[in-house]
């Protein structure tokens, strides 16, 4: 397959070393260029992997607002316009942060609406469900020290800061969604929302007491002080390729642990 790739980052990157090993072809762009690439040459997927997700955290997100919603919400419509009126198919990468709580409808409509990051990535999802493969990932990790791995995260807060566990989460193995989406790819899958979080959830406790590290906690009203945007906890229903969270973890955190602690 012809795959055009948006986005070179954390996600953009694996998905194409997972294409590649795969044997695809694959085209790597920018959201500037993606749209003068779509109007010179036929793909037969078109992956989004660009978003803005803020850095260090999405309480960045809350500074840049137009950037955030230009970024998440309106340009991944403008990519599926374009993409429609090729032969192409269009895959997004979304979020599960566009929920709040126990969500059992993979159809649910986005609920939470408390940050900018949720609201502005919960209007693409809901605009592009039917209309394309959508992956919803939730606080991704890996076995690689990196700076947006959640585990790694959770290592570097425990050490300088503080962490707060405000209940059960799903969330997700980045390299294990990719796998996932990948196959969804290559077998042609109908359009949809994919929830690529592993079977379960946790909570940041139960996480920290994984690492085996001790750490500080914040209070309820001490993180809302120190955070600009506020964090949902949700449980959604898993894709069934997708393993358990606890040993998701387990073998992520074997590799991690041997080269951070």
């Amino acid at each position: 397959m012809k795959v055009l790739i948006v986005g070179s980052g954390w996600i953009g990157t694996r998905m194409q070393n997972e294409l590649n090993r795969r044997g695809h072809t694959i085209t790597i762009s920018t959201h500037t260029n993606v749209f003068d690439i779509l109007a010179q040459e036929e793909f037969d997927w078109v992956i989004n992997c660009a978003g803005v997700t803020g850095i260090p955290n999405i309480d960045a997100c809350e500074k840049n607002k137009s950037e955030t919603y230009l970024g998440n919400a309106v340009f991944p419509i403008q990519l599926h316009h374009i993409v429609s009126k090729t032969r192409a198919r269009l895959a997004h990468v979304s979020s599960g942060c566009i929920y709040e709580g126990t969500i059992d409808d993979i159809n649910a409509l986005p609920n939470f609406f408390g940050s900018t990051y949720s609201i502005s990535k919960g209007i693409s999802d809901a605009y592009l469900k039917d209309k394309a493969q959508v992956y919803r990932i939730r606080l991704p990790f890996t076995g690689i020290d990196e700076p947006k791995n959640f585990l790694a995260k959770i290592l570097k807060y425990a050490k300088t800061g503080k962490l707060f566990d405000g209940g059960h989460n799903s969330i997700t193995d980045l390299d294990e969604a990719i796998e996932v989406a990948c196959t969804l790819i290559e077998t042609d899958a109908p359009n949809g929302p994919y929830n690529l979080v592993n079977r379960g959830s946790i909570t940041m406790h139960e996480i920290v007491d994984m690492i085996g590290v001790t750490a500080n906690w914040y209070t309820e009203e001490e993180f809302k002080n120190a955070s600009a945007a506020s964090r949902p906890n949700c449980i959604i229903p898993s894709h069934p390729a997708m393993s358990s969270v606890k040993d998701a973890l387990q073998k992520a955190l074997s590799t991690l642990l041997e080269k951070t602690i």
